[in-house]
């Protein structure tokens, strides 16, 4: 039962199974003798297909997939397989074979003929197709059915098809190709035309200032001075176009022979470091904001606006190399761009005697004038908290600002914190206002005399942290950019 097991999982006997050709037999797989041994002919004494009792094995019951695309018939110690169409018996009669139908006599396909399992299949060659009775080939008309590749006619022939091109194109197997008339010599077109080759034909065309005649094949000038020449200044009529004078401070242009403006500014001489601005029939030398042009030197000098009758500066005034920087008086330091802050009243506000110079490089403001930032040099200091109070050694608006603040000293009217512009131009329209932080209204910021100052207000309020953005209006008509101050202010 090891190799051979019953078709229909029915008891099979040992002698039933080792005498019809099995190899192994039982739950245990008990081999069966070998072929033409003595206990062989002792199991199967009536020969193969017999019980040892010499009752027929049915083979056809006992063989697992026997006459495969076929029909089993038992026979007295054999049996027999009765095959499909498409298949035959073997030469033992045991099992089901395909029959190679392309191999008959006669052959079924009139053309192609493949075999396949069981069956077969007909095939055309190229230019033909099977008829319905799937034997025969008729001609395929591949003009009608848009089965070629013609670029123009087409005709049908007995398997395949021809192309036949129209005038101006010269035949190449399947394609047509165009004849280039303008190759031919001499040019259809003249000495001055260019010929053009177009799909079958061609054509003349004429350069800038010529035209074709009547019949299309010539160029003749054209005089430009006769018409509408756009000339202000005269006209010249010269062979395919012409020329107009043109006044100082222009030139013809190479195309269009129209006078054009003459780029003064590509000779780099005319405004030597200034920047060069061409107008017609001319140029102008400009200097950045905070310069003036020299036109002896050629050179972009710098503007003292400090020295103006009206300074710009609302306390002290510094000219730098194209603008200048605004300082803060004594009490004040700086904060952010053209804005001053006050300590007083924090820890004594006292800095260190380099600090207090209001009118130096490292403590003046880097204002935005004139449209140009000033690369200022600003010092960056940590400041010192007490118990009693903030020591400002310098505000750095990048950075917040921590005040640690006692509630005994805090009151109302006491001014936390003093803002004021130092631009000029911002007195009276500069203003300061509380923006985020300030949720209970425990602070608020008044103005008074030009400056604003930030002091709590009547309110109480059981916080003891606040981080409070003050920012400066936004007046885009002033020179400075708006002030930004984040305080992180502890309550004690």
């Amino acid at each position: 039962m090891c190799e051979m097991s019953s078709s229909r999982r029915a008891p099979v006997s040992r002698s039933q199974c080792c005498c019809s050709g099995g190899r192994g037999w039982g739950e245990q797989c008990d081999l069966c003798p070998l072929p033409d041994t003595a206990s062989l002919k002792k199991l199967c004494p009536y020969g193969h297909g017999y019980a040892t009792d010499g009752s027929d094995i049915d083979e056809c019951k006992l063989i697992p997939g026997v006459c495969v695309k076929g029909v089993c018939f038992n026979t007295m110690g054999s049996y027999r397989c009765h095959c499909e169409l498409g298949y035959m018996a073997s030469t033992a009669g045991t099992m089901c074979v395909d029959v190679d139908e392309c191999g008959l006599s006669p052959k079924p396909c009139n053309f192609l003929c493949k075999n396949s399992e069981g069956s077969y299949a007909c095939s055309c060659p190229r230019g033909y197709m099977l008829q319905d009775d799937h034997r025969t080939c008729k001609d395929v008309d591949e003009c009608q059915s848009r089965r070629h590749n013609c670029q123009f006619s087409c005709v049908n022939t007995i398997g395949g098809f021809t192309c036949r091109c129209p005038a101006g194109f010269s035949q190449q197997r399947t394609a047509c190709r165009d004849v280039d008339e303008c190759l031919s010599e001499p040019s259809p077109c003249g000495l001055r035309g260019v010929c053009q080759n177009a799909v079958g034909s061609f054509h003349c065309e004429c350069p800038q200032g010529f035209r074709l005649d009547s019949l299309g094949l010539s160029c003749h000038d054209i005089d430009e001075c006769v018409r509408d020449h756009r000339c202000q200044f005269g006209c010249q009529n010269v062979a395919g176009g012409f020329r107009c004078s043109c006044p100082q401070g222009y030139t013809q242009h190479q195309q269009w022979n129209q006078c054009v403006d003459d780029n003064e500014c590509l000779n780099r001489g005319n405004c030597g470091s200034a920047s060069c601005f061409n107008t017609l029939g001319s140029f102008k030398c400009g200097c950045p904001s905070g310069f003036t042009f020299d036109p002896v030197s050629t050179s972009c000098e710098d503007v003292d606006e400090c020295v103006s009758s009206m300074s710009p500066c609302r306390y002290a005034c510094s000219n730098t190399q194209g603008g200048f920087v605004c300082g803060c008086p004594a009490g004040y330091y700086r904060a952010g761009q053209g804005h001053c802050v006050s300590a007083a009243g924090f820890g004594g506000g006292e800095l260190g005697p380099e600090e207090e110079n209001a009118l130096s490089p490292e403590t003046c403001f880097g204002c935005k004038t004139n449209g140009h930032h000033k690369k200022i040099v600003r010092r960056r200091h940590t400041s010192i908290f007490t118990q009693e109070g903030v020591s400002l050694a310098s505000v750095d608006v990048d950075q917040p600002l921590k005040l640690l603040l006692k509630r005994s000293q805090l009151k109302p009217r006491a001014a936390v914190l003093e803002l004021v512009p130092a631009v000029r131009s911002l007195v009276q329209r500069e203003t300061y206002s509380i923006t985020a932080g300030n949720r209970d209204g425990l602070f608020q910021i008044r103005q008074r005399a030009g400056v604003s100052y930030l002091h709590r207000t009547h309110r109480t309020s059981s916080r003891t942290h606040y981080t409070l953005q003050i920012r400066s209006s936004d007046d885009p008509e002033r020179p400075a950019p708006a002030l930004l101050i984040t305080l992180h202010i502890t309550l004690q």
